[in-house]
């Protein structure tokens, strides 16, 4: 079946044209996530402070500016392919500059996390009552903690930090050298390169040493934002089957991992979970 995937985009504050691309990566991401098949298509308004105070007071009876409103249509025109108006979204963006300070994470991620919380209230999702918030907020939380959009890594950074790192590496027997970056979400660039032995089972890959590096600075899991790595294949030489495994336990599943071949030419954008789909994990050992 066809469907179509309509996002009608306006932007009445003059900011930046690229987050568009970040609306529509959301709303693709909660349909699928939400198993929603079909066209749908929605509204969304970026509104100055003064026009998000004046819907907020005509709908609400609320005289102050919010930083997302929602308006649920959901109506099917009558088409070749029938596309569900889900309504209106208007998010106001200088709320939503100030909430990303104070709660000390960027922009676009607070952007993302409003649309999000419309579109979840347009679907049936409400925080009227402790139950009701419990569910739609750890759904939110999900939703934005999966969306293959990733708000903290600099990639230029990254790719002069990898070739940093990987002139660091020990390597007297394969001459092989890989360097290794873990990102944070504070804004750390942690370095870790491979560092061999003559009792080659103690050869440690660049990937662990930067994570275990990360791990030994206080971060853990849900602190980490991704991880890079180059080495000097002329291709992209992906990690190793034990550095994948270690990843799955001291990273989450869906943090982005970025690979470059040795001159940078080439790369691949993955997750770890695409590098290692079926991991094992503790679970695994229960009896």
């Amino acid at each position: 079946m066809d469907e179509k995937r309509i996002l009608d985009y306006l932007d009445k504050t003059g900011g930046r044209r690229t987050l568009e691309r970040l609306f529509r990566i959301v709303f693709s991401h909660v349909l699928d996530s939400l198993g929603k098949k079909g066209s749908y298509e929605v509204s969304l308004s970026l509104l100055s402070p003064a026009e998000q105070r004046e819907l907020n007071k005509a709908y609400r009876n609320i005289d102050r500016e919010t930083d997302v409103l929602t308006f649920a249509y959901e109506e099917t025109c009558q088409e070749a392919i029938p596309v569900t108006d889900l309504g209106t979204i208007t998010i106001c963006p200088e709320v939503a500059k100030r909430q990303a300070k104070e709660f000390s994470h960027p922009y676009e991620r607070e952007l993302a996390f409003l649309f999000i919380h419309g579109l979840l209230h347009i679907f049936g999702y409400d925080h009227q009552t402790p139950e009701e918030s419990e569910r739609m907020f750890a759904l939110q939380n999900r939703l934005l903690n999966t969306l293959p959009f990733d708000f903290y890594t600099n990639r230029r950074k990254l790719v002069r930090k990898l070739l940093e790192a990987q002139q660091k590496a020990i390597v007297p027997y394969s001459h092989f050298r890989v360097g290794a970056v873990v990102v944070t979400k504070d804004g750390k660039y942690i370095e870790g390169f491979n560092i061999e032995n003559s009792s080659y089972p103690a050869t440690c890959c660049a990937e662990r040493v930067a994570l275990y590096a990360a791990y030994a600075m206080g971060y853990r899991k849900e602190d980490i934002a991704a991880l890079g790595c180059i080495t000097d294949s002329k291709k992209v030489g992906t990690c190793c089957g034990v550095c994948r495994q270690v990843m799955s336990e001291l990273m989450e599943l869906y943090a982005p991992v970025y690979i470059y071949s040795g001159d940078c030419s080439q790369h691949l954008d993955t997750t770890v979970e695409g590098l290692l789909p079926h991991p094992f994990t503790k679970e695994d050992m229960d009896r």
